[in-house]
């Protein structure tokens, strides 16, 4: 799920710093485009794109009642569809618009286009083709770069959304030599994930490494540290983001061994707890004192909570989460486990009849195993 959060706007009809639904952000710049068509006014409105770990993915300005697009969506596909850029870029860039469709009902989409199957982006993103020969570049690798903030997704739409913050500035001199400045780091960025995409993570890290003096952006601490684990470079990492960030990068990622290998480096109960949970050693995961609870960690305890029947504690341990997935379990499990009594119930009675209905025992039975599978795998 995508949210959005407008940041500046020469409008009080936007509400600014609060973070609202991507269908939302739509709905509402959709009718304030008609509106401000028909009243013949302009109003500029700042805006991130975030993901649900509160990425930004894309940032940029919408031009209220200039008739560049109908919505949100429209504007963030126009703007896109200005961008010349290479075959892996831009399936990152269809699936992400492909996702933004979805999030949308179709009332709102400014036109019918059609994308690549997530398959065939998932093609493009595994294997691309330069003029100077060929390169290879896994998607498994893609993934386990993509885990980090400053992924290869969010760096691209991060340099792409401050360009079109630039197109959509041009009246405005001294923030256009600011955005474009800003513009120039996040392309140059860029080009240095793109380098450890292709194998060469030395290399970004060396050109990264340099910049260690000056005050980087977001963003480009965290590739740096991505990149830092992604060699397993752990003392490194934490020098440049600390330990707790550390942790919670290399709990995102879920690699065990990953985890394992920075608790010798760095022993922590919170550590501990992560390693646990990712084991499914629940007890283990309940017994941790002093962890430090994150919000995705609060839903890791409900979940052993769950896990280990306690399904009470662990609705007390989640009730005040805005998660609808760790709900979503509860429930399921509160559902099936009653089920599942409710067939023990009916094999017990069946077993008491005389004659026996040796068939309807059997079926019975295996509809309750069939049902503690499913219990076992929420």
């Amino acid at each position: 799920m995508f949210f959005v959060m407008f940041l500046k706007s020469e409008t009080k009809e936007v509400l600014t710093f609060q973070k609202i639904s991507f269908q939302e952000a739509c709905e509402r710049t959709h009718e304030l485009e008609r509106k401000y068509r028909q009243q013949e006014k302009i109003a500029s409105i700042d805006f991130h794109v975030l993901n649900e770990e509160n990425q930004e993915l894309y940032a940029g300005t919408y031009q209220l009642g200039s008739h560049f697009a109908m919505n949100l969506l429209d504007h963030i596909k126009k703007q896109l569809s200005k961008m010349n850029l290479k075959p892996q870029q831009e399936a990152i860039k269809q699936f992400f618009l492909k996702k933004l469709y979805h999030e949308v009902p179709y009332r709102l989409h400014p036109e019918a286009i059609e994308f690549p199957e997530e398959e065939e982006v998932e093609s493009t993103l595994m294997t691309g083709t330069s003029s100077k020969g060929g390169y290879t570049s896994k998607l498994s690798r893609l993934h386990r770069k993509m885990i980090y903030g400053g992924s290869a997704l969010s760096v691209l739409l991060l340099s792409i959304g401050c360009w079109t913050t630039v197109s959509a500035s041009q009246q405005q001199s001294d923030e256009v030599v600011q955005l474009q400045q800003k513009l120039r780091e996040e392309e140059k960025l860029t080009n240095l994930y793109e380098t450890a995409l292709l194998g060469d993570t030395e290399k970004a890290i060396e050109q990264l490494s340099k910049e260690k003096g000056k005050q980087g952006s977001k963003v480009q601490q965290e590739v740096y540290m991505g990149l830092l684990l992604e060699e397993k470079k752990y003392k490194e990492a934490v020098k440049v983001g600390g330990k707790k960030k550390v942790e919670d990068l290399l709990l995102e990622k879920g690699d065990v061994q990953q985890l394992k290998a920075f608790q010798e480096l760095f022993p922590s109960a919170t550590g501990t707890f992560d390693v646990a949970y990712l084991e499914q050693r629940w007890e283990d995961v309940l017994s941790q004192k002093g962890v430090r609870m994150t919000e995705k960690r609060q839903r890791m305890k409900g979940y052993a909570l769950l896990r280990t029947g306690k399904v009470e504690e662990a609705k007390k341990q989640v009730n005040h989460l805005q998660d609808e997935r760790i709900h979503q379990k509860i429930k399921q499990y509160e559902q099936v486990h009653q089920e599942i009594k409710d067939l023990q119930k009916q094999i017990e009675g069946e077993q008491q009849k005389e004659p026996k209905d040796a068939g309807e025992i059997q079926s019975l039975t295996e509809e309750k195993q069939k049902k503690e599978r499913t219990l076992s795998s929420i």
